[in-house]
Formats: structure tokens, C-alpha cells, sequence
């Protein structure tokens, strides 16, 4: 397999415990803006199936210390072995004493935990511990969830073919879009139904992009719907056979504001967006651009960084600072052909990442009025290690505004904040941010 750069949020599709994003297929690499490097790459570098990617995480173990499991009496044992002085001084940062702690907790667990574990159960269970006491975004894959991020990344996403609306009134998540004469629909599945968990977990506190997240997984998975109606409660298996797309969506509003929803940042997307500037240019005069960012968890880098430039004659778009790699900086560069309409940017806090840097780039350049709440603050950059057994998803850097305020925590606040709550259709959500843009084109030719 080819080597991949990906930018996430944090994969929050590939598990319930797993937080926040998806990553997207299509491998690239920036051909350009790197101000400060000869080769640039992707912010946050989730890079799969490439030999010797995780070397520099996985050091050779010390000669004097060789840890043994035993399968066939399942006894964990310490064996020390002879070492000369050049060995001596390689290991010398080995942390022994605590290497002791942990084999001693681990034998006094596998022998009188209340149930029985395997070696493979609790050498996971710490690889989990290891890395998610560290940060909100880095954690251990094990082998299947390294798969479905293979298969993520490969483009074999899909939901099952219904969805779930909130009701506002009864405060409970319900059934919507049940095809008739479907697989889910000869289950019994009617829309109104009441959703009390999926895959056991309560979903009555949880926001829509949480239980968005839920329901995507690699095609042809299942999940399970825990489905309440007036007669009986009963729990339905579903299948995820329902191909995601994340293909940018235009239409133009009866005062010309072209309107162009970017659900993910992927490799094709600002061919995308020209393609759509180009055949509504030749169909009317346009007034302005919203860009709808709502619920967009990031994507591609460099797909960012390019919508960005698109817009940008110079300039800063990101910088991105590590403790391993010096600090990057991605510049606009000049365009021949400058697209210089007035634009807006709508998002949520359920903006992320990518799109985070995207709508940063462009307002702090004062190249866009922003609208809408402050985004998420998903800032840290993530590589994935691959291991033998499962992968290793670890932050490694962060990434920084023009103005050199950090992402990460804190979120890009809007220039105008709208109200956007679950109640509110997302036809009225938009009416609200066309009205704001027109409001501020109106101000800006009256204040040439």
C-alpha cells in the first residue's frame, strides 16, 4: 500500500470511544507554500501501510532485560541477561525500575482479577492507557479498529439508510427516512420510533454529530438500534450499506449569494469549488460566497491550505510548530486569475480542524466576514504509527492561526454569532447567515 497523508479530527467514526473526526481517502501532498521546507506535507500525518514508519517509535529492547510470556503455563517471568559496557551505555535511559513495576502489576492482575484476562487483553488494555492518559486525540488502535481505518481511507465508509431527528418536544432521538419496503423497514422500523441506544450506549444526552459518528462505519458492518414504541421496546440489527459522500454542494439564493456547502476537505475539493465559481459565473452575476462549513470535521491539509490560496492573494494560512520537525509555514501565492467576491463562512462548533485553519486563513487575512458559534479547537496533529498489531495515533504538533493564535482549545470565534440550535431547520440556519452577509454587503458599498 501506498503512502498516505491524511488530516483528522481526531477519528471519531471508528468507535464509540474513539474522538472526534473522520479521515478521508485520496493521498496527497502540498506542491506548494511551505515557506520553510523542501518538501511539504500533510499538517496532521496519518500515514498508513509504509515500511519503517514506526522505527522511530519501536527502539530495540535492552540486552540486559528480556521480558518472556510464556503461553504454555501462562507465567510472565524476568530474565537478565549479560551485557558489555557499550550495550550498558545505549540502555542507560532504559526505565528498569519502572519496567519491574509494570511486569509485578501486570502478573498480580492476570492472577487475581475477579475474571480472567488474557496476556493479549491486558497488554491492550495499557497500550489504551498509554496513550489516551496523553491528550484527547492520541490513542492505541487495535487490529480491527486499524482496519476500519484502512478501510476508511480507502473510501469504504457507509451509515445505514436511515437517519435520526431530535425531538425537541419530547426531548428523545427518533427514526426518520425509513425507505419503505427496505431491509430496515421489514424490521419493523418506522420513522417516529423512538432511539433509546445504539450499540448499548444511551444516546438521549448526545448531539447530532456524536450520533452521526455512531452510525457511520466501514460498509457492510452492523450495528445495533435499541428501538422503543408504544407497545414494546426491541433491539434491531441494521447494516451500514449506505455509501457516504462528501462531494461539495452549491446553490444560489434569490439575490445571487452563491452558496457552497463543503462537508470535508479531500483532494478534489477546490477543483470542486472552481469548477462550481466557473459555471455560475457563465449563469448570473454573482454577489457574493457563502461558504458553509457547518459540521465539516476536517479533512486534507492541503486541501485547506489550497481553498485558502483560492481566495488569498499572499499571505500566511498555517503554521505548524512540533517538538521533532521545525515549525512550518503555509503562504498564499499570487493567482493570475484572482476570485475576488465577497465572502462568508458559516460554521458551528462542530467546525473542525481543516476547516478550522481554512476559516482562520481567510478572516484573520480580512479576506472573510465569519458567522455562525466558535468552531471546535481541534488543533493537535496527529501520525499514525503502524504496529504489528494495531497502529499508534499519536500527536506529534500543532497548528497556529496567521496571527499566531493556537487552534487547539480554544476554537476560531465568528465574527457575527448566529443561533444555531438543533431546533431551528437548516433552511432557517442559512436564511439567518444570507441575511448577515447581505447585511455586510450593503455596508461595504455604502463604505467603499
Amino acid at each position: 500500500m501506498s503512502n498516505k497523508l491524511y488530516l483528522s479530527g481526531g477519528l471519531l467514526v471508528l468507535s464509540v470511544s474513539l474522538c472526534f473526526g473522520i479521515v478521508y481517502a485520496a493521498p496527497t501532498v502540498m506542491q506548494k507554500r511551505a515557506a520553510t521546507e523542501t518538501k511539504s506535507t500533510d499538517i496532521e500525518q496519518i500515514a498508513t501501510g509504509q515500511t519503517g514508519l514506526g522505527q522511530n517509535l519501536a527502539q530495540p529492547a535492552p540486552k540486559q532485560i528480556v521480558s518472556t510470556i510464556s503461553e504454555q503455563d501462562d507465567e510472565l517471568s524476568l530474565n537478565e541477561a549479560e551485557t558489555d559496557q557499550e550495550d550498558m551505555d545505549q540502555v542507560e535511559d532504559v526505565p528498569i525500575e519502572q519496567i519491574r513495576n509494570f511486569i509485578e502489576t501486570f502478573q498480580i492482575i492476570k492472577d487475581n482479577y475477579v475474571d480472567p484476562l488474557t496476556n493479549t487483553e491486558l497488554f491492550e488494555n495499557a497500550m489504551h492507557g498509554l496513550a489516551e492518559r496523553l491528550d484527547p486525540y492520541s490513542r492505541y488502535l487495535d487490529a480491527e479498529h486499524y482496519k476500519q481505518l484502512l478501510d476508511f481511507t480507502e473510501g469504504q465508509i457507509a451509515e445505514p439508510q436511515l437517519s435520526l431527528q431530535f425531538n425537541a418536544d419530547q426531548q428523545n432521538w427518533q427514526l426518520n427516512k425509513i425507505v419503505r419496503n427496505s431491509d430496515n423497514y421489514r424490521q419493523g422500523l418506522r420513522d417516529g420510533q423512538i432511539v433509546e441506544r445504539i450499540n448499548g450506549v444511551n444516546i438521549q444526552a448526545l448531539d447530532g454529530r456524536s450520533l452521526r459518528s455512531m452510525l457511520t462505519g466501514t460498509f457492510g458492518s452492523t450495528l445495533s438500534l435499541r428501538v422503543k414504541t408504544d407497545e414494546k421496546v426491541q433491539t434491531v440489527e441494521v447494516v451500514r450499506d449506505q455509501q457516504l459522500n462528501y462531494d461539495v454542494e452549491p446553490f444560489l439564493t434569490d439575490d445571487r449569494i452563491l452558496v457552497i456547502r463543503i462537508k470535508a476537505f479531500q483532494q478534489d475539493t477546490t477543483a470542486q469549488v472552481q469548477e462550481i465559481i466557473k459555471i455560475y459565473q457563465q449563469r448570473t452575476t454573482i454577489r457574493g460566497l457563502l461558504i458553509d462549513i457547518r459540521d465539516n470535521p476536517g479533512g486534507l491539509l492541503s486541501a485547506a491550505v489550497d481553498l485558502a490560496d483560492l481566495f488569498l492573494e499572499q499571505g500566511l494560512i498555517v503554521t505548524t510548530k512540533g517538538r521533532i520537525d521545525p515549525p512550518q509555514k503555509f503562504q498564499a501565492l499570487p493567482s493570475q486569475n484572482p476570485i475576488n467576491y465577497p465572502i462568508a463562512i458559516l460554521q458551528n462548533r462542530f467546525s473542525a480542524s481543516a476547516a478550522e485553519v481554512f476559516s482562520a486563513a481567510l478572516k484573520e487575512q480580512n479576506r472573510a466576514l465569519v458567522l455562525g458559534e466558535t468552531s471546535y479547537g481541534k488543533g493537535a496533529i496527529q501520525k499514525l504509527f503502524p504496529l504489528k498489531q494495531g497502529a499508534l495515533q499519536l500527536t506529534v504538533a500543532l497548528y497556529y492561526t496567521p496571527q499566531g493564535h493556537l487552534i487547539e482549545g480554544k476554537g476560531i470565534e465568528p465574527n457575527e454569532t448566529l443561533n444555531i440550535s438543533r431546533s431551528l431547520t437548516d433552511q432557517q440556519i442559512l436564511n439567518q447567515a444570507v441575511i448577515s452577509f447581505e447585511r455586510s454587503l450593503v455596508n461595504r458599498s455604502s463604505n467603499p
